[in-house]
């Protein structure tokens, strides 16, 4: 095997001889040197690498031949495939012998203990679900993985699932009488032997979150010991570690561990007082979620509160919302909560000092349960947290979320390992990367890790010629009631320049669903909207003929539709973060108190970064060509415009549906 970088990389290289089209790209060959660097010195690096520099292999061939045990972490489970289907393979025709493992999060998996307590007694969450289990039990005997990922056609949001796949906390672990076949396990042996470990940053900062945490449950952890980090989509990170360093609780939480009680005890009729406390908990422990849910503003969200059947229903909710749980607002409901903790104590009570595995499992969810419910007293707040509520699926969810995630990372990341690796798409602001840095807590230069190393690599890709971005001259404000009718009639203009093959994205469900409104029955193409099917399905539909695709948030990253079939990206809004977004809101009032400009230090560079996201839904590959359509007049009538347009890549400017026209027919002049 080649010894040096520029031997694999380089023109005339190894790769050029295994991949007769490859095109030695020098950002490439840069950014694999910085990351050997990097690894080798154990620094920290964060390099932005732009679409098409081939960042995957620059960051997995020197992790790969560090000699370090590595774990790369991606934002999602489909980059993981892409990894283990495309570049693995690849490294392995370049001669590179390390030994790679694959994981994902535990409810991936088909956990044969719960199968096998479900074929005893098949209840369905869903009623229409009984129609798919029968392919589920003849994978069950064949599959070598047990990963869920094997059933293409298994629904995503298949409910029942959650009875066939085990949590950290309902696994009993070598004393499973299927611990030898265990997928899970398996699956962390093979981990334990790899030289690099590829998960995603869910699992990954859960498994952080779980290691480091006061209770330091490294049993129940996932990962082995590692000796360095590389995050790739590394923009995900922050939002990830905040959801999981902080808690969460739930009326659905407190009724499964209730439904598990009953479940472990029902073969058990000695334990009897156990049984009556587990049922009490399910028949009373959504009584505080029913008076919490009061806190909601009225002008957030209308929850009907419904009469409870069965064990309890629950409320009736007729919009979803979040909401900050300011002090005092969870006072109402604390006789509640108070009850509803004595009924936890009391059932993990009755779980102890039994010497069963299962049941040991038991007591410990009703310690943790007990020390998270514990936030949510008036009396127990901590500063360093925002308590926020949210409404979704019938359910109210309680959060407890750390304002920021710097002083986390640092304690629980970077002074345990030694190198850490960031890098993404989109991290810089305005070509600069200090805004990336000072949100992880990779800005104060001392340590181990340092000093900090940052570059910005520019996209191999020639946006000048084969990108162009519109603004058009005269829009109305976005807060204007005209505004969704203007969007409708630049998009009149705009979608018969490139038959249609349009994403329109939305910065939210309203207006999202009043242009919809305006134009689906009037466009020619197919028309498209979130929502209405799943993502994966409105995709498939997207590629297979010329379309329309109105969509939100869940659509501005993550999507790969390479060629003439997405041709045109409207974006209507600059996507400012709502500032009644709790999380949000505490992180402006944090900088407000400390003497900042919230708007410079954070909103608007988290805007320019998000901006930055959706405009690169539209190139994906060298050949592909289109228009990208921002309809925000603040673009251009606002200072701070300057800031979007200097973070997205360069390319040209057009102001009139005639010069768009004349860009997409190649009339246009250079």
């Amino acid at each position: 095997m080649p010894d040096s970088l520029r031997e694999l990389l380089g023109p005339g290289g190894a790769l050029s001889r295994v991949l007769s089209a490859y095109e030695a790209r020098s950002p490439q060959l840069a950014m694999a040197a910085q990351v050997e660097h990097a690894l080798a010195r154990g620094r920290a690096l964060v390099v932005e690498a732009g679409t098409g520099t081939g960042k995957t292999l620059a960051y997995l061939l020197p992790a790969a031949r560090s000699g370090l045990k590595v774990v790369i972490s991606t934002a999602t489970k489909t980059l993981q495939e892409q990894l283990a289907d495309k570049d693995v393979p690849l490294l392995r025709a370049l001669g590179v012998d390390a030994r790679f493992a694959f994981l994902k999060g535990r409810q991936n998996y088909l956990c044969l203990l719960r199968f096998e307590q479900f074929l005893r007694n098949p209840t369905f969450a869903v009623r229409e679900e009984a129609a798919v289990f029968d392919a589920i039990a003849a994978w069950a005997e064949t599959t070598q993985t047990g990963d869920r990922a094997e059933l293409s056609e298994l629904p995503e949001n298949l409910a029942s699932w959650r009875d066939l796949s085990a949590t950290a906390d309902q696994c009993i672990g070598a004393r499973c009488a299927h611990y030898d076949r265990c997928f899970v396990f398996r699956m962390r042996q093979k981990a334990a032997e790899a030289d690099v470990i590829v998960v995603n940053h869910h699992l990954f900062f859960a498994d952080l979150a779980l290691r480091t945490s006061s209770a330091g449950d490294t049993g129940a952890a996932v990962l082995p010991k590692y000796d360095a980090v590389v995050f790739d989509e590394a923009h995900a990170v922050e939002e990830v570690a905040t959801e999981h360093f902080g808690a969460q609780l739930s009326s659905f939480r407190v009724g499964e561990l209730a439904r598990d009680a009953l479940r472990s005890l029902q073969d058990r009729p000695e334990r009897v007082e156990a049984l009556g406390l587990a049922t009490r908990l399910l028949r009373e422990g959504r009584d505080f979620f029913d008076v919490a849910v009061e806190s909601a503003p009225e002008r957030q969200t209308q929850l009907v509160r419904s009469s409870r059947k069965g064990g309890g229903s629950p409320p009736a909710v007729q919009s979803e919302g979040r909401w900050a749980l300011i002090p005092g607002a969870l006072r109402p409901a604390e006789a509640e909560r108070q009850k509803l903790a004595e009924a936890i104590r009391a059932l993990g009570a009755a779980l102890s000092g039994t010497g069963d595995e299962e049941l040991g499992l038991l007591e410990r969810r009703c310690l943790v349960l007990n020390a998270d419910l514990e936030l949510f007293s008036e009396t127990k707040r901590r500063p360093d947290l925002i308590h926020w509520a949210e409404s979704r699926g019938g359910h109210l969810f309680l959060h407890a979320s750390p304002i920021d995630v710097k002083g986390l990372l640092q304690d629980k990341l970077y002074d345990r390992i030694g190198p850490v690796v960031f890098t993404s798409a989109t991290l810089a602001v305005g070509g600069q990367l200090q805004y990336f840095a000072q949100r992880i807590g990779l800005s104060d230069d001392s340590g181990p890790l340092f000093p900090l190393e940052t570059h910005v690599l520019a996209s191999p890709f020639d946006y000048q010629s084969n990108a162009a971005l519109y603004l058009p001259r005269q829009m109305p404000d976005p807060q204007d009631p005209a505004f969704a009718e203007a969007v409708a009639g630049e998009l009149r203009a705009l979608l018969p320049i490139t038959s249609a093959r349009a994403f329109v994205l939305f910065t939210s469900l309203r207006n999202m669903r009043a242009v919809h409104g305006l134009l689906a029955d009037e466009l020619p193409w197919q028309v498209l909207l979130q929502g209405d099917a799943p993502k994966a399905q409105l995709l498939k539909r997207f590629r297979e003929r010329p379309s329309v695709l109105f969509a939100s948030q869940s659509f501005w990253e993550g999507v790969d539709v390479p060629g003439e079939a997405l041709s045109l990206v409207v974006i209507d809004k600059l996507p400012f973060a709502s500032p009644a977004e709790p999380i949000v809101a505490a992180r402006i009032d944090r900088l407000r108190a400390e003497g900042q400009d919230p708007f410079h230090r954070y909103q608007l560079p988290q805007a320019a970064l998000a901006l930055k996201q959706g405009f690169g839904r539209l190139i994906r590959s060298a050949t592909d060509r289109g228009i990208v359509a921002v309809l925000d007049g603040r673009m251009t009538r606002k200072g701070y415009g300057r800031l979007f347009l200097d973070t997205l890549p360069r390319c040209r400017a057009l102001r009139t549906s005639g010069e768009v026209a004349a860009f997409w027919s190649g009339r246009a002049s250079c």
